[in-house]
């Protein structure tokens, strides 16, 4: 076997999640103290246990509820079947989530690695081109404007409870079984810094709109409830909220584009 045949070989052997590669007693050798399959073992052990760190740095409030025990089970269990694909090793989590809801974890649970997921992604996002400010919106044209948000901004439906969860706070085992209506939560980048915040239901409704690249005026037909004067100051508020925020890139009007 080549040298590079043989490097191959034993990268596979310290990485593979579904046991022992055929030959291994042949390509390698083993002692009277460890076979070769025994040594081979300690590093394919060593490469899983470091990915399953990775995976706590990112899911380590997931972790604390889950407990250590159950995280390392689940988290092992996971990385077996999803490889590492990325060169960032963080990356690893991508599909964590999505593995704890088919295997049936709580939806507690699963809620709170989706947000940890979710903040991860805000954080690594590219930075904006730009960031709008409210004098990118011609009056003129208003209505007919469409807005492009940050790359790091992300919404989600999740259990109003994650936010206890996610801010440390105990939760008895009864309380993460039990079923609670959605809440929806923005998660964004300011700077540094990841920030996470509940919004309202008729932001989400705006916003759902906004990113679908419904027009302003498409937008700001869900505030309405009847009274003008009300619709307005909702409708004000909220895309005020949002270039405050920073989470507006461009605002386009028709062919042409405002920054």
């Amino acid at each position: 076997m080549k040298l590079a045949e043989l490097q191959r070989y034993f990268a596979s052997a310290a990485t593979s999640g579904s046991g022992p590669l055929p030959e291994l007693e042949r390509v390698f050798f083993g002692s009277k103290q460890l076979s070769a399959q025994a040594r081979l073992a300690i590093y394919n052990r060593a490469y899983f246990y470091r990915l399953l760190d990775a995976l706590a740095s990112v899911f380590g409030h997931t972790k604390r509820l889950l407990g250590e025990l159950e995280f390392e089970r689940l988290g092992l269990a996971y990385l077996s079947r999803h490889p590492s694909e990325h060169p960032a090793v963080e990356r690893i989590g991508r599909a964590f989530p999505e593995y704890l809801r088919v295997t049936g974890a709580p939806p507690l649970i699963v809620d709170l690695a989706s947000l940890e997921w979710a903040r991860l992604c805000a954080l690594v996002a590219p930075n904006p081109a730009s960031i709008a400010s409210v004098h990118a919106i011609q009056p003129s044209q208003f209505p007919e404007a469409r807005l492009r948000f940050v790359p790091s901004l992300h919404w989600l439906e999740l259990d109003p409870r994650v936010l206890s969860a996610f801010a440390g706070e105990q939760l008895d085992s009864s309380a993460v079984a039990a079923l609670q209506p959605a809440c929806r939560v923005a998660i964004w980048r300011s700077q540094h810094v990841v920030m996470q915040q509940a919004v309202a239901d008729c932001e989400w409704q705006a916003f759902s709109h906004a990113a679908s690249g419904a027009t302003l005026s498409q937008v700001c037909s869900v505030f309405d409830s009847g009274s003008a004067a009300e619709d307005v100051q909702r409708a004000f508020r909220v895309l005020s909220g949002w270039f405050a925020r920073n989470w507006l890139e461009k605002v386009e009007h028709g062919q042409a584009l405002a920054i």
